[in-house]
Parts: structure tokens; sequence; C-alpha cells
């Protein structure tokens, strides 16, 4: 019974898929979305404001959060993604 449910504690951990800016954050949430994926989005310039100050974050605006079951089907649409910016370039 115990191993049931560290596996579920396991599934239950997010994973950072992307950190940059908040725009490129909210399209890789929809595409996510599209697909059945729940995701997370940490805005880091929206939390410092209302924390009462500006922050600069040197990694980006935002990051995007999966769950570790998802991850890797996650993490194949955003190389898609890449992939198609390439070819548009």
């Amino acid at each position: 019974m115990q191993h049931h449910q560290k596996s579920n504690a396991m599934e239950n951990e997010i994973k950072r898929v992307y950190s940059g800016s908040i725009v490129n954050a909210e399209f890789i949430g929809s595409v996510l979305e599209q697909n059945g994926i729940q995701f997370l989005i940490r805005n880091f310039q929206e939390e410092s404001l209302c924390a009462g100050w500006a922050a600069s974050t040197i990694k980006g605006d935002a990051s995007v959060y999966v769950f570790e079951k998802d991850y890797d089907k996650a993490m194949l649409l955003l190389d898609e993604i890449n992939a198609a910016e390439m070819e548009e370039e």
C-alpha cells in the first residue's frame, strides 16, 4: 500500500517545462490545454507587483509547470513548436 501512495505522490509533483517571456508562456499554456495537459503559469513580474515591488528577473518573466506524469508529452509538444518556428525562419 505504501508503494502505491509514493507513486501517486510522484505523479503529483510538478516540473518546469519553460522559463521565459509571459507571452510565450501563455502560448505554451494554450498548446498544453489543447492537448489535455494541465499546467501552471507562474508570472514572476505580476507576483512582485502584487507584493509591492517590481522584480527584474534574469531567467525570464514566467515559468510553465506540468505534472510529472505529463512531462514527457509536454516536452514533445514543445519540441514540435520549436521545430515549426525554425521552419518559418
